[in-house]
């Protein structure tokens, strides 16, 4: 009895072994793509209106942009304010030292404050409006939302302007793709540019279906394309930066405030965005609720 026992469990196991090597040769056949899960999930503390940033440890910061403050949201889910005494706080950026940057629009400065919230210096700047790193320095790129500049903040302080007038028009949001080419986003009438070595190429121009409020917010890049808020019609694009006029709508459909899959979710007045250092998930700020809206994707086993 014992002898049969011990051959039925090696039988099992052997099942076992092939049932586990027939799903592993399934999943690594040609062709066969894995389902991926999207949904949106949303904190309400805080305030989160205008631009966004992620530091090294996965902090993530927001500005309330008709407020005084930005608000920080670690990766236990507290909510607490990092920096206070705004005039409109808006774009952020942060640096390889997780120093972060702040965009004072109306005050018409760049604060620098080290990750505990200490302030290290205040820059004038003409209505900045958003900043990120340049990828493989501590060099900030920043754009000025009235000069219609695009410019450079060295770690010294200084600053150079790289480019300035047409076709800029109300910059506010940035990003970098995987090779460092950088996009910048015109607020007033929705299109996203290529900047490189004082020329713009043309990338897309957002549609303007909503009855007010068509602009564009901010922009994002993650896994080969940008995305980009468009603020009234309460919808995030999903944009192909190789190609001209080529995106979708990634989210989004009326206003609302609904979580759940992505093809379901609602937005309301949705600005700032942000990819993750991983690229799995997106984080928007709702202008309208000064909520912050978090979509995860997963992989469906």
């Amino acid at each position: 009895m014992k002898v049969f026992i011990k051959l039925l469990n090696k039988k099992m196991i052997a099942l076992l072994c092939i049932a586990s090597l027939s799903t592993l040769i399934i999943s690594c056949q040609p062709g066969h793509v894995p389902e991926t899960e999207i949904t949106v999930s949303t904190t309400t503390e805080g305030a989160f209106y205008d631009g966004l940033a992620e530091d090294s440890r996965g902090n993530i910061y927001g500005s309330d942009f008709p407020g005084d403050e930005v608000y920080k949201l670690d990766t236990s889910g507290n909510v607490t304010v990092f920096a206070t005494g705004f005039t409109s706080p808006n774009g952020i950026g942060i640096n390889s030292k997780d120093d972060v940057y702040v965009c004072d629009n109306f005050g018409n400065t760049i604060f620098k404050y080290d990750r505990d919230g200490n302030q290290l210096d205040s820059i004038p700047a003409a209505t900045p409006a958003g900043i990120k790193k340049i990828p493989g320095s501590d060099t900030m790129l920043f754009v000025e939302y009235n000069t219609n500049t695009i410019n450079v903040l060295k770690t010294d302080g200084s600053i150079v302007k790289l480019y300035e007038g047409e076709p800029i028009n109300g910059p506010a949001g940035i990003a970098f793709d995987r090779r460092g080419n950088t996009y910048i986003g015109n607020f007033n009438d929705r299109k996203i540019y290529k900047y490189k070595n004082g020329v713009v190429t043309f990338i897309a121009e957002l549609p303007a279906e909503a009855s007010d409020f068509n602009y564009l917010g901010f922009l994002t890049y993650a896994k080969g394309y940008l995305y980009a808020t468009q603020i009234g019609e309460h919808r995030i694009y999903k944009i192909n930066p190789k190609a001209v006029n080529d995106f979708e709508i990634f989210a989004g459909t009326t206003l609302g405030n609904m979580d759940g899959d992505i093809s379901e979710a609602t937005f309301n007045f949705p600005n700032g965005i942000l990819a993750s250092r991983d690229q799995k998930t997106l984080y928007v700020s709702d202008a309208g609720t000064s909520n912050l809206r978090i979509i995860s994707s997963q992989v469906k086993h």
